[in-house]
C-alpha cells in the first residue's frame, strides 16, 4: 500500500486519537475510514448536484457515485431532492437500463 504524508494540527491529531480510542481502533484505521467516507460523500454530492442540474439521469449519477440506483434514490429522498419524472429523463433512464 502506498504511503502518503499528511500534516495535521496538534488539535486535529488529538481529536483523531480521541475518536480512535473511543472506537477501539488505531489512528491509521480511523483516518482510512474517514477518507473513504469523505470521498464517498464527495462523489455522491457531486452526482446529486449534476442530477439536479439535469446533466445526467439518476442511473448515470448513481453509477458515477459508485452506488446502486435504489440507494441513490433513497439518498435523494433523504436529502429532499425531488425525483425528475419528465419524459426526457425517463427515456434516458429506460435507454440506460435497456
Amino acid at each position: 500500500m502506498p504511503v502518503t504524508t499528511l500534516r495535521l494540527s496538534e488539535d486535529e491529531l488529538q481529536r483523531i486519537d480521541r475518536i480512535a480510542g473511543q472506537q477501539g481502533v488505531d489512528r491509521a484505521v480511523l483516518l482510512r475510514r474517514a477518507i473513504a467516507e469523505g470521498v464517498r460523500e464527495i462523489l455522491l454530492s457531486d452526482a446529486i448536484a449534476r442530477y439536479q442540474r439535469g446533466e445526467c439521469s439518476a442511473w448515470r449519477a448513481a453509477s458515477d457515485a459508485g452506488v446502486g440506483l435504489w440507494e441513490f434514490l433513497d439518498e435523494l429522498q433523504r436529502r429532499g431532492v425531488p425525483f425528475r419524472t419528465d419524459e426526457r429523463h425517463l427515456d434516458g433512464l429506460i435507454e440506460e437500463l435497456g
